[in-house]
C-alpha cells in the first residue's frame, strides 16, 4: 500500500500551487524542527555532563539508567517533532491529514513506505528498555560485535568497539545479547606452572599475591570478593606443558579486564622473585641412527 494523491482527490498541480502559496510557512516549520532537534541534543549533552559531575561511581547503575532514559526520551521528542511537522506541512500542501492520523491511516502509511522493520525495531527496543537488558555505558556483545553502548533509542543500539569503530544495530536484529557489566563481573586468569613445581608451594605464593593485591589502595575498591583459586586450591587442567590454576575474582564492572591484567603482572613478578617457572610449549625430538 502507498500514498496515492490522485485517489485522495488531490492533484499534483494543487500541491505545487499550495507550495508556492505557503512556502514561507513550510520553511518556518522545517526551521523550527531543526531548532528543536538542536536544542534537544544540547540539553541531552548538558544532562550527561551534570550526571558525570553529580553522581558518584558508587551509584554507577543509577547513572547508566539515567543516561539510557535521557537518550530514549530525546529521540522520542525529536521523532514526534518531525512527525508533527510533516503533518502540518502536508496540511499546508492541501493534503488531508485525517486519514493519516486515524489508526488505519497510520498503518497504511507505514506499510506503504515499506517500514515494517521499523515496527519490529520499536517493539524490540521497548522490551529492551522496560526489561532493562542493558543501559548506556554498559559493555555488551550482540552477535559477533562487542563494545560500549554509546547510544540507545527505540529503533537502534549504537556500540563502539575496542578499535573505536561505531556499530549501528537495528533493535529487531538483536536476538541474543550478553551484558558484561550488569551489577557485577568476574575477572578470570589462567596461570600455568611447570610440572616439576610443588602445587602446594604454588598455592601458597598465589595466596601471598592475593593478600598484597587486596591491600593496594588503587585497586581494592574495584574488588568485591578476594581473588581465589577455583576449586579450593585445586588444579583446573593438566595441559601438555603446564599445570593450570584458574583464578577468579568478583569485581565492580567494567574493571574486570584491569584486574585480570594486574593479576597476571603481579603473579609473573612474584613467580620470578621466588623461582617458580612458568613453562612454554616444548617438544622432545629423538634422533634414530
Amino acid at each position: 500500500m502507498s500514498l496515492n494523491f490522485n485517489e485522495m482527490g488531490i492533484s499534483t498541480q494543487t500541491i505545487v500551487t499550495n507550495f508556492k502559496a505557503h512556502w514561507m510557512n513550510i520553511a518556518i516549520i522545517i526551521f523550527v524542527i531543526i531548532i528543536i532537534s538542536v536544542i534537544i541534543k544540547v540539553i541531552s549533552k548538558k544532562i550527561r555532563i551534570i550526571l558525570e559531575r553529580k553522581i558518584s561511581e558508587e551509584k554507577i547503575e543509577i547513572k547508566k539508567r539515567t543516561y539510557t532514559f535521557n537518550s530514549v526520551l530525546s529521540n522520542i521528542i525529536v521523532t514526534l517533532s518531525i512527525f508533527i511537522g510533516l503533518l502540518i506541512i502536508m496540511d499546508q500542501l492541501g493534503v488531508s491529514i485525517l486519514p493519516i492520523i486515524t489508526g488505519a491511516g497510520i498503518v497504511g502509511v507505514i506499510f506503504g513506505f515499506g517500514a515494517q522493520n521499523l515496527i519490529k525495531d520499536i517493539i524490540n527496543g521497548s522490551f529492551i528498555l522496560f526489561e532493562q537488558q542493558f543501559q548506556v555505558n554498559d559493555i555488551v556483545t550482540i552477535g559477533d560485535i562487542s563494545g560500549v553502548v554509546e547510544r540507545f533509542n527505540l529503533r537502534t543500539t549504537v556500540l563502539r568497539d575496542l578499535h573505536g569503530v561505531l556499530h549501528h544495530i537495528p533493535n529487531s536484529e538483536i536476538k541474543i545479547l550478553s551484558n558484561r557489566t550488569h551489577e557485577w563481573a568476574r575477572a578470570i586468569v589462567d596461570i600455568g606452572v611447570h610440572y616439576k613445581e610443588s602445587t602446594d608451594r604454588v598455592v601458597e605464593v598465589l595466596e601471598v599475591v592475593f593478600d598484597e593485591f587486596m591491600k593496594d589502595e588503587k585497586y581494592k575498591d574495584y574488588i568485591l570478593e578476594r581473588p581465589e583459586i577455583l576449586g579450593d586450591g585445586g588444579i583446573s587442567s593438566l595441559d601438555d606443558s603446564a599445570v593450570i590454576f584458574k583464578i577468579i575474582c568478583k569485581v565492580k564492572p567494567p574493571n574486570q579486564w584491569t584486574i585480570e591484567r594486574q593479576l597476571r603482572k603481579r603473579i609473573k613478578d612474584k613467580f620470578d622473585e621466588v623461582g617458580i617457572e612458568i613453562p612454554y610449549p616444548c617438544r622432545n625430538i629423538y634422533m634414530r641412527s
